[in-house]
């Protein structure tokens, strides 16, 4: 069975990064934390995968799975 995709939405020093895990260049960056989390939701959605949410300090504040 392949590995599920994660997304991770995480601070960065231009605001907010939604990243794939094992990836170093994020998919996207954004000024709000709440679009970062919509855009990252929307690529986790698409890839039947996981959206892991981060707060300023690194750790995961949520976690959700778009798993069929």
């Amino acid at each position: 069975m392949p590995k599920m995709m994660s997304y991770v939405v995480r601070s960065s020093p231009d605001g907010w990064m939604v990243q794939r895990e094992g990836k170093k260049s994020p998919e996207s960056t954004h000024r709000k934390k709440d679009v970062a989390v919509r855009k990252g939701r929307s690529l986790a959605k698409r890839a039947r995968g996981v959206l892991k949410i981060k707060g300023r300090n690194g750790k995961i504040q949520a976690k959700r799975s778009y798993a069929a």
